[in-house]
């Protein structure tokens, strides 16, 4: 049963979030970056009714969940009824970042203590969260459960797209278990964060489990440019494309 919360008045979005998060003050560069994005992940649906769009890093720090916030809300701003989902369950933050309760959320609905998918409506049209619950001893377990096969297809019925919050990939498997499930796989990286070495690990890792890399956003292009440019540009002749932008100092 798909349960949706209307968002209560106390859990509105902090002063400092909404400097991060996409909205009309945006600055310009910013907001067609986004469109730019979204418009190249439009091309990667191949006809699929719902999308979707697995973010992951290489590290942590890279900015991912705000990235996984900011890709959701440019697609509801064009009227793409939009789900995210944190799975990150070892350091969930997207029920921080709107402000939210985490409580009987993905973790509580993939270990079978509720039947009840609980999604809650955020301020922004069109877009919606489904938090991370509680912090399960055994995240990847129940990532790759059946239960998280059948959340993905109930989902699918009720949403135009998907985007899903992961664990930093060189840390952890669990971004890994949407290979055969999700369209693609987003790669945030922060250039002062990541080094190429690391990058390539990620890139390595998704190779190997046959996951269809989309591209990749530089998060903070300030420093060493030059260097991860020329990375990238490598890996764009493989994969569709790659995005470059800056924004911010965003510390997840």
């Amino acid at each position: 049963m798909l349960k949706k919360n209307k968002k209560a008045a106390h859990h509105s979005i902090s002063s400092s979030d909404h400097q991060k998060l996409l909205n009309q003050n945006s600055i310009f560069a910013v907001k067609e970056a986004y469109n730019s994005i979204r418009t190249n992940l439009l091309f990667t649906q191949q006809g699929e009714k719902c999308p979707i769009f697995v973010v992951t890093s290489p590290t942590a720090n890279n900015g991912k969940t705000i990235n996984s916030a900011n890709l959701a809300i440019n697609f509801a701003q064009m009227g793409k009824k939009t789900l995210v989902i944190d799975a990150d369950m070892r350091n969930p933050s997207l029920h921080k970042l709107f402000s939210l309760s985490s409580r009987n959320g993905l973790s509580e609905i993939l270990a079978g203590l509720t039947d009840n998918i609980t999604v809650t409506k955020t301020d922004i049209e069109n877009l919606s969260i489904l938090t991370s619950g509680k912090i399960p001893p055994n995240p990847t377990e129940l990532l790759s459960s059946p239960r998280m096969d059948k959340l993905l297809d109930f989902v699918k019925e009720h949403y135009d797209c998907v985007f899903i919050d992961t664990p930093p990939i060189n840390i952890v498997t669990d971004a890994t278990v949407f290979a055969q499930k999700a369209t693609g796989y987003i790669l945030i990286v922060k250039t002062d964060t990541t080094n190429i070495p690391e990058l390539k690990t990620s890139v390595t890792t998704l190779q190997t489990i046959n996951a269809n890399i989309l591209g990749f956003i530089i998060n903070d292009t300030n420093s060493e440019k030059k260097k991860y440019y020329s990375y990238y540009r490598k890996y764009s002749r493989s994969y569709s494309y790659n995005y470059k932008y800056t924004y911010g100092s965003d510390k997840r």
